[in-house]
């Protein structure tokens, strides 16, 4: 008798987090889909993407390749001597 109590004592407890987790779920859905339109909305400040950071970090990235390459043939160069 006390497993069976026990029993459904759990599956009430799985009940609740399901419902818990679809609550949760659709908050997590309905919050994404009001972002997505202030991100389309130019006049919602800090919700366009930061594009001059973007630009600024591939610069920085493909300077940091440059000079890898750079140190590379360097290394081959004295290598070969």
């Amino acid at each position: 008798m006390e497993h069976e109590e026990r029993a459904d004592q759990m599956e009430r407890e799985a009940d609740r987090m399901e419902q818990e987790s679809e609550r949760v779920g659709g908050k997590i859905d309905q919050t994404r889909g009001d972002w997505e339109s202030k991100e389309g909305d130019q006049t919602v400040p800090g919700a366009q993407p930061d594009v001059e950071g973007e630009v600024r970090q591939e610069i920085e990235e493909e300077r940091e390749e440059r000079e890898q390459i750079e140190r590379k043939a360097e290394q081959e160069e004295e290598d070969d001597e």
